[in-house]
């Protein structure tokens, strides 16, 4: 059987990075595209960073034999695919999250680490494992949807989901060929970390991430969010990910580790990670990094092998996986709630309706019309903008339950550095 191809649209990004990571040395999946946003940082400037990452791994290879066996599709004949996508919002003001990654998303190490940046490639020069294609992202998108089996291929978006509504815009019916978006975005219970309300990657670009929902609600796509609720408990700990040559911190027992020198792949995360723990720790947040964006791509590798579901069923998960549905709508322009996942906790069935607007429930017992037509029927109400929209049938899935931080750690550790946890 052959490995599932996955896309990786993303915008490294600190946690990026190590999301990214995980998925090129995990055998359950081939990442066939990794598609450039902008989020947290400029969309050119996570196109050269996703190039430091690369950088990194083939040196890590030249030098410790063990990572060669961990990152083989580094030395697969079908080299994966880079593709730059949208620098910006389909719609409102761009937002980057330059305030927590850095001016040049991986905590300015570009300045500070030169070392980390490769020699930029001449005029025709191949690169040496990745075919950097000249089509945006979204055409890339959509060619690997044609050429692939219907319902084989998945989209693991760790960023906001900008290119994404531009391959559903451009060619609906061959961006619904896609098995399944599985989406680090949105937060649903929990606060937002950009604003009060809003996870940052549904706050850059609410109107992609309201017209992808959209089309979930349609039956269109099939959409399984990993929001803020489940990503934020699981952590890692900054001494486990942060080389003591570089900072030592001491563990749970008060002991720094004792660790031979670092890898150049341990060498350039940590160079990323030093700032980010200060930050967390001004926010007043634990000594650990939050694992937000690699959540999401390990729900991709432990559920690699699910089948498309069908408008009406539950996916089939792995031992330790949870899904839930839910039903929101996302706010778009708001002054303090951009980016929020409004749910609707009136329990009427009326999701996103605005009372307000509906003439029959303003006239209702005022005209000479009977009862029964007075109000709408609950399957059907106005939506946004007006709209005569039937009440969703199909909703996106938010995962509610993992295997637990431990294993998350465990799995991470041990693949992305061949650390025996």
């Amino acid at each position: 059987m052959a490995v599932p191809k996955v896309i990786i649209d993303t915008d490294p990004g600190v946690d990026d990075v190590l999301a990214i990571l995980l998925s090129l040395c995990s055998p359950e999946i081939d990442v066939a595209l990794i598609s450039i946003v902008f989020g947290n940082t400029h969309a050119p400037v996570a196109h050269s960073n996703l190039l430091k990452i690369y950088y990194s791994l083939a040196q890590e290879i030249a030098q410790i034999p063990e990572a060669e066996a961990r990152y083989h599709r580094l030395k697969s004949q079908e080299k994966t695919l880079l593709a730059l996508g949208e620098d910006g919002p389909i719609g409102g003001e761009k937002a980057v999250a330059a305030y927590f990654h850095g001016p040049d998303g991986l905590s300015n190490i570009t300045e500070t680490h030169p070392e980390f940046t490769p020699i930029q490639l001449r005029p025709g020069q191949v690169h040496e494992h990745l075919d950097i294609s000249p089509k945006p992202s979204h055409e890339v998108i959509l060619d690997i949807l044609r050429e692939e089996p219907e319902g084989s291929v998945t989209i693991v978006a760790l960023g906001p989901l900008t290119n994404l509504a531009h391959s559903l815009r451009t060619d609906p019916a061959t961006f619904a060929r896609v098995s399944r978006i599985v989406w680090m975005g949105g937060a649903l219970e929990h606060p937002g970390n950009t604003s009060p309300t809003a996870e940052f990657n549904c706050f850059a670009d609410p109107y992609a991430a309201d017209q992808i929902l959209t089309a979930v609600k349609a039956g269109a796509i099939e959409l399984i969010m990993a929001p803020l609720d489940i990503t934020t408990p699981h952590m890692i700990p900054f001494y486990d990910l942060i080389h003591p040559s570089v900072l030592p911190i001491a563990n749970d027992d008060g002991v720094v580790p004792e660790k031979e020198e670092p890898t150049p792949l341990e060498s350039f995360v940590s160079a990323m990670l030093v700032r980010v723990r200060g930050l967390q720790a001004s926010f007043g947040l634990p000594d650990a990094m939050e694992m937000h964006d690699p959540v999401a791509v390990w729900y991709a590798i432990a559920n690699a092998t699910s089948p498309k579901t069908k408008k009406g069923d539950t996916p089939t998960l792995s031992q330790g996986w949870e899904l839930k549905q839910r039903d929101f709508i996302i706010e778009r322009i708001g002054e303090y709630t951009r980016g929020m996942c409004v749910v609707d906790r009136r329990g009427t069935g009326e999701t996103g309706v605005d009372r307000s607007k509906d003439e029959k429930i303003k006239n209702h017992g005022l005209d000479t019309k009977s009862k029964s037509e007075s109000l709408p029927e609950k399957d059907e109400t106005t939506g946004r903008m007006g709209e005569k929209i039937e009440k969703a049938k199909q909703l996106p899935w938010v995962i509610t339950k993992t295997p637990g931080p431990e294993e998350l750690r465990r799995v991470l550790l041990g693949r992305v550095f061949g650390a025996e946890v």
